[in-house]
């Protein structure tokens, strides 16, 4: 004959869970740091092989999670995997397809800017995560950049065109992991300097 739990017994068990749940509540989320403008410009000079390539030291624009929003641009975030303005950190699941054409899952952040003047301008998501590549997807194509562990700095970058003042850019930026698996990217910050 099977014995029923007391109703005390199974209050307990579950006050252990709850208690379970809030140790793994109190995880800290990583220090996610920038790459030094020193090595951005570096990034730079690589990419466009133009070793005499400078930029303005200070961004025209900069969005975050703690500032999602800026006169000049903003962005949309479709399933954060956490919204942390404490540790001003977007965690970003990785993109993961499905078997169907089309399915996928993860978040995707959607961010826009218009152009102060007719001009070029550096694109920076500066991010990390474990084995993550982020994606920085817009009119150039498909960028990427890769940090191989958490403490790594990370920065995928394009270069982008303005013909004219008031001139917008859409973008997206999202991440993967390799196989099509689950991890997690942090997404730092999005900024915008003038070359």
């Amino acid at each position: 004959m099977a014995t029923k739990k007391s109703k005390s017994t199974a209050v307990k068990a579950k006050l252990i869970t709850l208690a379970a749940l809030k140790k793994r509540q109190k995880v800290k989320a990583p220090k996610v740091r920038r790459i030094s403008l020193a090595n951005l410009a570096k990034l730079v000079k690589d990419i466009t092989a133009d070793p005499f390539i400078t930029f303005s030291k200070d961004p025209v624009m900069e969005i975050s999670p703690r500032h999602p929003y800026d006169p000049l641009g903003l962005m949309d975030v479709y399933r954060p995997g956490r919204w942390d303005c404490t540790s001003n950190l977007l965690f970003m699941e990785t993109i993961v397809t499905g078997s169907s054409p089309g399915a996928w899952d993860g978040t995707v952040a959607y961010a826009n800017f218009k152009a102060t003047q007719p001009g070029t301008y550096l694109i920076v998501g500066n991010f990390s995560g474990y084995k993550i590549t982020m994606q920085l997807h817009g009119p150039w194509g498909n960028n990427t950049a890769y940090t191989a562990t958490t403490s790594d700095k990370g920065a995928v970058v394009a270069i982008w065109t303005a013909a004219a003042a008031n001139q917008s850019i859409y973008f997206t930026i999202n991440c993967l992991t390799g196989n099509n698996q689950l991890g997690m990217g942090y997404l730092e910050s999005i900024q915008v300097f003038m070359l």
